[in-house]
């Protein structure tokens, strides 16, 4: 039985109009998506969570040179432990500096975001650190 799916671009290598990206759910428990890229081709990611299988596709797309466009991808989207837990690795918080998260801050990381709001995994992990290191001392 087939997931939720999402129509997302990758954004990158010049090209402002991006590249399709079709994701799929396919599995909660094992976590597995699918993505089909740029139309042709497909490819299957699993992972303890559905955050560790939409990073090891970010990680497949940044090594063409494409970023994501979807809320997982934005500099300042990380779940807590006890999120991951309970979705499964679906749901993560938007993070401000110095501005305790709430439930209002969640989002589905595999909604859509704008290609101008999405980071490297690299960055987005840089940026996650910075703002815990300017909250919490």
């Amino acid at each position: 039985m087939a997931g939720p799916h999402f129509d997302l671009l990758a954004c990158g290598n010049g090209d402002p109009s991006g590249v399709e990206v079709a994701l799929s759910v396919v599995s909660e428990n094992p976590a597995v998506i699918m993505a089909r890229i740029g139309g042709d081709e497909e490819r299957r990611f699993p992972g303890v969570d559905l955050f560790d299988c939409l990073l090891s596709l970010r990680e497949a797309l940044e090594k063409k040179g494409l970023l994501l466009c979807c809320q997982g991808a934005r500099r300042n989207v990380s779940p807590s432990g006890m999120t991951r837990q309970m979705s499964n690795g679906r749901l993560a918080y938007c993070l401000r500096p110095e501005v305790r998260a709430s439930d209002e801050d969640l989002v589905d990381v595999f909604a859509p975001a704008d290609c101008a709001d999405v980071a490297s995994i690299a960055e987005q992990k840089a940026e996650i650190r910075r703002i815990f290191r300017t909250s919490f001392g």
